[in-house]
Formats: C-alpha cells, sequence, structure tokens
C-alpha cells in the first residue's frame, strides 16, 4: 500500500461524504417545495411512517443515481493528479466539471424520483396516493417507496453511461495490439 493510494482513499472519501450531504439536503428541499401540500416535517412530527418510508426511498434512490456518477469523476481526478498536466488551474478545472457532473446527476436523480410519482400515480388511479401516505397507509407508502427505488435503480445505469460519456477523460496513451 503506497501513500499516493491512501491519499487519493482519503480524497474519494472527503468528495463522496461532501456530495452525500450537498445531495441529500438539497434533494430533500426540493422535495418538500414540490410537495407542500403534504407538509412532509409536520407529517414526521405526528410520527406518520408511511412519509417516513416515502422519504427515506426518496434518499435511497438518489444516492443510487448519484453513486453512479461518483466513479468515473473520481476516476478524472486520480487519473489528473496521476498526469503530466500539474497545474491548479488545470486542476481547479476538473474539480469544477466534476462537481457539475455530480449536480448533474443529482439532478436526473430529482427528475427519476419525480418520474417515479408521476408514473406511480398513473399506474394506480383508483389510489389517491398523497391521501393515503398523509393517512399513514404503510401499504401503499412501502409499494411507492418500492417503486421509487426500482425505477432509480434502473435508470441509473442510464444516468452512468450519460456522465461518463460527458466527462473528458484525458489521454493517457495506447498499447498497440497485434
Amino acid at each position: 500500500m503506497s501513500g499516493q493510494q491512501i491519499i487519493f482513499g482519503l480524497l474519494e472519501f472527503f468528495v463522496s461524504v461532501l456530495i452525500s450531504f450537498i445531495l441529500i439536503f438539497g434533494s430533500y428541499r426540493i422535495i418538500l417545495v414540490l410537495t407542500r401540500r403534504i407538509d412532509e416535517e409536520r407529517q414526521l412530527k405526528k410520527k406518520n411512517v408511511s412519509v417516513g418510508i416515502v422519504l427515506g426511498s426518496i434518499f435511497i434512490g438518489e444516492a443510487l443515481v448519484v453513486k453512479q456518477a461518483l466513479y468515473p469523476v473520481m476516476a478524472v481526478i486520480q487519473l489528473f493528479i496521476l498526469g503530466q498536466e500539474k497545474d491548479a488551474g488545470s486542476f481547479l478545472e476538473v474539480l469544477l466539471y466534476a462537481f457539475g457532473y455530480v449536480f448533474l446527476a443529482g439532478i436526473l436523480a430529482i427528475l427519476c424520483i419525480l418520474f417515479g410519482f408521476w408514473l406511480f400515480n398513473r399506474l394506480t388511479p383508483n389510489i389517491d396516493t398523497y391521501q393515503e401516505i398523509q393517512d399513514n397507509n404503510l401499504a401503499v407508502a412501502a409499494l411507492m417507496a418500492l417503486f421509487i427505488v426500482g425505477i432509480c435503480l434502473l435508470m441509473s445505469a442510464g444516468v452512468s453511461g450519460l456522465v461518463r460519456a460527458l466527462i473528458p477523460f484525458p489521454e493517457i496513451g495506447s498499447i498497440p495490439l497485434k
């Protein structure tokens, strides 16, 4: 184990923690704004488990999608650090791109979650989903939560491919195969 590997590991850890806190807090705030008629915080204070289950699924869905963006971003940062070009301006540019791509993945995760809400409501027209969740219907909350996690899990591969396609990987050379 080299000192450089430890530094990369610590860098990845701290970047992941920072991104996690920012995206989870941000998505929570966005969901609160978009679903004002439920008033999740008041419902949580009233010990509404259904609201907690659905909010938890939102966090898990966000994490599943954003996780797919973290690996390629960290790989680019690692390749940059190991590469030839090491000036501060270029490194700052790489970091800005990295945070931009993770932010894009976070936005796509929220869109996946909103799509999951919309699709769930379309697939269950005889259930007033929001009212059932406010009434603490655990069955509806669990089904909706698993549906959202499933949608995010399936869409995360697409987000991963999009982020990898957008990230400008540095030139590292090639080995000719004969």
